[in-house]
């Protein structure tokens, strides 16, 4: 019966890990989305101010 709780103990464990796994590579690529929009919002009013210095030296 020993023998038989810690198989299932590891395999609730491993249940768990995976779990965390999964949870984890979901953040990771949340926040990677989330800098990209970051970076895009920040970059915006400077492609702005390129536009318009383009239209001024026309």
């Amino acid at each position: 019966m020993t023998q038989k709780k810690g198989d299932e103990n590891m395999n609730a464990s491993k249940e768990i890990q995976d779990e965390m796994v999964g949870v984890l590579t979901a953040i990771s690529i949340v926040s990677k989305r989330l800098a990209s929009r970051l970076l895009d919002l920040d970059n915006e009013p400077e492609d702005e101010q390129k536009k318009e210095e383009q239209e001024r030296s026309k």
